[in-house]
């Protein structure tokens, strides 16, 4: 019985040791592939409560893809493409934080939009994020096609 707790300890200690970078390669393995939106909702800097903006991004659907590019496509069939990327920010407290940084480009290539954000969610089906906008907070959901 002690040789078998000598042999699963290494086994315990190498599983949970797992490099930031793995953690950002498996949030970038969830990430690939097209969403469309679920909900949206705008908060200004001063508001108490947030907007429901879901409207604005009705039909609109994101992909993205192996090589850190990606397509957005919105509701009305008006196209960008551009890159993405995702990155960890750890606290004082060892706390990891992943974030999103996607560049929108317009079909002439001159930058139209950014998402800057935090990642709340990210799953198979599910990725929630909440990008930082000049004057709010625009959260969306999205829902994996």
């Amino acid at each position: 019985m002690r040789y078998a707790s000598l042999f699963l300890f290494p086994i315990v200690v190498l599983l949970g040791a797992c490099s930031i970078e793995d953690r950002i390669e498996r949030r970038e393995d969830r990430l690939l592939g097209t969403w469309q939106i679920d909900k949206a909702t705008f908060k200004d800097d001063n508001a108490l409560f947030g907007s429901n903006v879901t409207n604005e991004f009705r039909g609109d659907v994101v992909t993205f893809f192996p090589d850190y590019t990606l397509l957005y496509q919105t509701g009305v069939g008006t196209l960008f493409d551009g890159y993405w990327a995702i990155s960890a920010v750890r606290d004082l407290d060892d706390d990891t934080e992943f974030t999103l940084d996607a560049d929108f480009f317009d079909f002439t290539g001159r930058p139209d939009f950014q998402w800057l954000g935090t990642i709340n969610r990210l799953t198979g089906n599910s990725l929630n994020i909440t990008v930082f906008e000049r004057g709010g907070v625009l959260q969306l959901r999205w829902d994996k096609l």
